[in-house]
This record gives structure tokens, sequence and C-alpha cells, in this order.
């Protein structure tokens, strides 16, 4: 399959969406607007699904596209035409769409992937008594980490007990991928598979091969932390890797705010402007599956909202609406990502 085609099952006939907005959350991108975007898409777990994706190759292939009448576009908006919707309907049942892969669950799960065959190369060479060997390249933190995770390790089971993991979770996936992934293992006289190599014996485009990576990768940390006494050692290789949804800084603001402190409190003890704070809460109220809205949300301000917004679609709510009110911005996008979850 084509890979623009790609970005039809990123669109809908239904609603209208912003490219740009699109683009910067499969890249990574975190900004209130890109999440809220995320959120109001049904397209959250795609979040830094490709963070090398280039610009101009989106927006190329978004141009044709358009001009191929599968997309139109409107202003900064873009949605499914009717042809578009069969054209994705299509081929829906051959096309490899992820299906384990969630962003936020599993934001270090590239850095995970490298502890693992780092680590499986250097038990595989530990077994086979060899010393002089080229490491697979990974970054020197990947690396000290490694060692760390292996000196706590039963040296003499070790390699047994790892291949019985691997062979578990191979196990699992269905023929091709376990197949596809496998040509990745690197060990004592085991050489792996390049990318490329790899995705061309299986037949698959360089964005098809991404995707089956990301999405057996996400699989195999779903199964990890869901059954982490059948993975211990591949547990043990993720545990200081994992993370809640939220980025690290607004972490802080939320364990400050739920011990008891301030907002004004909090921007003067971490320097931090109370805009930047907000932004901490917006993104919370976003990611987390609980959020006290009403803590940050008065009744009077609720009421203002919702009056103000009665007859409206929540697609076209627009803050400039409120020029006449004391409303801010943050009240605003709290309450309409309060009603987006509702729905």
């Amino acid at each position: 399959m084509d890979d623009r085609l790609y970005l039809l099952y990123l669109f809908d006939q239904n609603q209208w969406r912003r490219p740009l907005a699109i683009q910067a959350l499969l890249k990574g991108k975190r900004t209130v607007s890109n999440l809220y975007a995320g959120l109001d898409y049904d397209l959250l777990p795609l979040y830094q699904l490709l963070p090398q994706l280039a610009a101009s190759k989106f927006q190329q292939a978004l141009a044709r596209l358009i001009a191929d009448g599968l997309l139109e576009q409107r202003t900064r908006a873009v949605r499914l035409t009717a042809a578009g919707t069969a054209i994705k309907e299509t081929h829906r049942a051959t096309v490899f769409l992820p299906q384990h892969y969630s962003g936020f669950t599993f934001q270090h799960s590239r850095e995970f992937s490298d502890r693992l065959f780092l680590a499986t190369q250097v038990v595989s060479e530990l077994q086979a008594h060899n010393r002089r060997y080229f490491p697979l390249e990974v970054s020197l933190l990947t690396q000290q980490r490694v060692k760390q995770w292996l000196r706590q390790q039963d040296i003499s089971i070790v390699a047994e007990r790892l291949q019985h993991e691997w062979e578990l979770f191979l196990a699992i996936l269905p023929t091709v991928q376990a197949n596809y992934y496998s040509q990745f293992l690197l060990g004592h006289e085991v050489q792996r598979a390049t990318t490329a190599q790899a995705d061309q014996l299986a037949g698959w485009t360089t964005l098809t091969g991404e995707l089956v990576r990301q999405d057996i990768s996400h699989h195999l940390l779903s199964l990890v932390t869901a059954q982490a006494t059948r993975f211990p050692l591949l547990a043990a290789l993720w545990q200081p890797l994992a993370s809640g949804p939220l980025s690290q800084s607004a972490t802080q603001t939320i364990n400050l705010l739920q011990q008891g402190n301030t907002l004004a409190a909090i921007s003067r003890q971490r320097r931090v402007k109370l805009n930047t704070l907000k932004e901490h809460l917006l993104e919370a109220a976003i990611l987390l599956p609980e959020f006290p809205f009403a803590t940050y949300l008065s009744a009077p301000a609720r009421q203002e909202l919702a009056t103000a917004f009665s007859d409206q679609p929540l697609a076209d709510w627009r803050f400039d609406q409120l020029t006449n009110t004391a409303l801010s911005f943050f009240e605003f996008r709290l309450y309409q990502i309060e009603r987006r979850k509702s729905l």
C-alpha cells in the first residue's frame, strides 16, 4: 500500500481536523493545544509514534491526497471525502495499523528496546565466555543501565532465563511478527539484520516496518507490566524507565499540589510562571483518568461557560466568544476538556 494512504486513517469524514496538530502529536511535541487535539480526535495513543517524521514529507503526502480528492481542506483543517472514506475502508483489512501502541503509557519504549537488545547480546556473549566483541551502538547511559541490571542477576542462570522470556514473548506474537522481530536479535556469532533488510524480507515499506516494530515493542511492554512475574528480567529492565503519562515538570507540579501547596507557592518555590503551572494542570486534565475539575473551575465560572456555549457543538467553541466576560483561557480550556472527556 502507498504510504500516503496511511494518512487517511488519521482523518474523519465528519470531523474537521488540523493536520499540523496531528503531525506534532506523531512527532511527540507536547503542548496543551496538541494534546487537546489528540483528545478531541481520539488520537492520543499515537503520541510520539513517529518522532523522525519529516514535516516536508507529511505535507507533500497531505497535498497529494487533497489533489486526488481523498481529503478536502478548509482553512487550516482537513477531513475525509466520500472517496477517501471508501479507499480507507477498502484497505482496512490489509493495512497494518498499530493495536498495542500507547505513547503515553510507554513513553520510553525506544530506550527500553535499546536496553533489551544490548542486554540480550551481553548475556549471549557472557554465556560463550567471550569478552572480545563490538557491543550494540547505544547511548552511554543505556550501557551503564544494562551493566547495573546485569550485576543484579544470577550469572549462572541469567542466559537460560532470558532465553525463556524471549521464547514466551515470541510465542505470543503472530508468526510473521515473531520472525520479523527475531531478526534484530544480536548475540554470540549472531548478527542482527538492519531495518531495511528485515523490511525488504517481510515485503514492507519503511513506514510499515517502523509501525510494526513500535507496536511489537509496546505489546511486549504491556505484557511485561501486566505479567511481571512471567517476565522478571524484562520487567527489571523496564522498571527504571516506567513513568506516568505526564511530563517530568507537570508531574512535579501535580505532586506539590497534592501535598497541599498552592499554585502561587509552587510558582515561587520552583521559579516557574503561574501560566506554566496552569498548562501543567491542563496537561493533567487531558492525560490523567481522574482529575479534580471542580477544584480549579468554580461553580459560577462553570455556569457562565455552560450558558455561553449552550447552543453550540463543542467543535465550534471559541475563546474569543468570551471577550465580554472575566473568564480566563485556562477556565475555558479546562471546561472544554471536561466536556470532551464526558462524551
